[in-house]
């Protein structure tokens, strides 16, 4: 049984992380892609089509600040799917949030605690931090590999 922690910046800290790589817009910088043969597909279930949702992939050393590559799609039937072409074998994890005001951030309250929602590949997930690279972490070899996960 988990103890119910009471919630501060300090218990938040790793959680607030997840919105590290929130400032992703769309006019940031991506490595031009070739005919891909290397694709990651992460398709989320969302509450609703309001907005975006804004994907990042991410190797250990950047997980929840540094992408590796950013994905920003629309939201059609509750789903979303996230591309990402031309990845190299090795191992990554994904994170998402559902950006339902389309303001390019992940909103928080009063103590950072998300009021938009997130996910993580293999549905990672902490109760009082984001969610870690341990739990979201995947093996990909090449092809195409596609993963799913439900918006909290």
């Amino acid at each position: 049984m988990r103890h119910i922690q009471t919630l501060s910046r300090a218990t938040l800290g790793p959680l607030l992380a997840l919105i590290g790589f929130t400032t992703l817009g769309e006019g940031s910088a991506v490595a031009e892609q070739s005919v891909a043969t290397n694709v990651i597909e992460f398709e989320t279930r969302n509450r609703s089509d309001k907005g975006v949702v804004r994907c990042g992939l991410f190797k250990a050393k950047g997980w929840l600040k540094d992408a590796v590559q950013p994905s920003i799609v629309k939201i059609h039937g509750s789903k979303a799917l996230c591309v990402f072409k031309g990845v190299p074998a090795g191992e990554y994890g994904i994170s998402a949030f559902h950006d339902e005001d389309a303001n390019g951030k992940l909103n928080t309250n009063a103590v950072g605690y998300p009021l938009e929602e997130y996910c993580a590949s293999n549905n990672a997930r902490n109760m009082f931090s984001a969610p870690s690279w341990s739990d979201a972490k995947f093996s990909y070899a090449r092809g195409t590999l596609r993963l799913k996960a439900v918006m909290k």
